[in-house]
């Protein structure tokens, strides 16, 4: 179990980063490009892989939470539930934001659809860091 815990905390590094860079990067896209084809491939696949790192960040979390252990970090111990409410947005924060997006159809605008939402995700993974690190 310690080795799932270890990567769940160092995950969090690759998850933040990636996230923060994709984001920014997707805005420079959005605010540069005034036509927009399609969706940059390099871009998507940034996308992708921080899809999966979140994804895998939280099967660490449901790994640990289901072998009963908790977050255990923060300033306040009481409120560890709030650990799984930003892990939950770290996890769904793609999947929400595929369903506001459109499909290819404005690439410009899913650019900035996705873009917002890798924000939030690294913002949410601050957050889970600090409710949750140990």
């Amino acid at each position: 179990m310690e080795l799932v815990h270890t990567l769940h905390l160092y995950n969090v590094y690759l998850v933040l980063t990636s996230a923060a860079i994709t984001g920014i990067w997707g805005l420079v896209l959005f605010f540069t490009r005034k036509e927009m084809s399609a969706i940059p491939k390099s871009w998507r696949i940034m996308l992708i892989v921080v899809g999966l790192l979140g994804v895998l960040q939280a099967l660490f979390g449901i790994i640990m939470a289901l072998s009963g252990l908790k977050p255990g970090g923060g300033h306040d111990p009481d409120h560890y539930y709030l650990h799984y409410v930003y892990g939950g947005i770290v996890a769904l924060g793609l999947p929400v934001a595929m369903t506001y997006a459109t499909s290819g159809k404005q690439p410009r605008r899913d650019v900035l659809i996705y873009s917002i939402a890798l924000l939030i995700m690294a913002a949410a993974a601050v957050r889970a860091f600090m409710t949750g690190a140990s």
